[in-house]
């Protein structure tokens, strides 16, 4: 910013902070833009496909536009709490799969399960989906039945 560009000062603090959060989840968003951008010279670098169309990478490059959209300033902080949740959901899901098959893929998934539960010791949680609250189960699952307390007199 020149000094012919100087804007004008805010008039109290919480104006002067609320600026301060404004430009900061700007930065946030243009960073995760920045790094989508890197990840997708490296996968045209690599395979001569855009991220999106990357096996490896096309998680990734989803995580990282649907924080940019959470970190911008005109989203809300549930949008950023509900796109950092739902990222990791997935990251989570990915990893569980390739446990199966790969033990050190466990440390991995440990991982991102510990960064879930710091988010939601924090309160970040991600909305319910609409499948869970249908009662929909993952292949391969059994359904159990909640247990039930009951009073005996005796």
């Amino acid at each position: 910013m020149t000094s012919d560009e100087r804007r004008d000062a805010p008039a109290d603090t919480r104006r002067a902070i609320a600026e301060a959060a404004r430009h900061a989840r700007a930065a946030a968003a243009e960073a995760a833009l920045a790094v989508r951008s890197l990840l997708d010279a490296a996968a045209l670098f690599t395979a001569g496909v855009p991220a999106e169309a990357h096996a490896a990478l096309s998680g990734a490059a989803a995580w990282l536009d649907a924080l940019a959209r959470g970190a911008s300033p005109e989203s809300n902080d549930a949008a950023l709490a509900h796109a950092l949740a739902g990222a990791l959901d997935a990251e989570i899901e990915r990893w569980e799969a390739r446990a199966l098959q790969d033990p050190d893929a466990r440390a991995v998934l440990r991982a991102f399960l510990g960064v879930r539960e710091l988010l939601w010791e924090l309160g970040v949680r991600p909305s319910p989906r609409p499948s869970a609250a249908a009662g929909a189960q993952h292949p391969g699952e059994t359904r159990r039945k909640r247990v039930e307390r009951v009073r005996v007199q005796g």
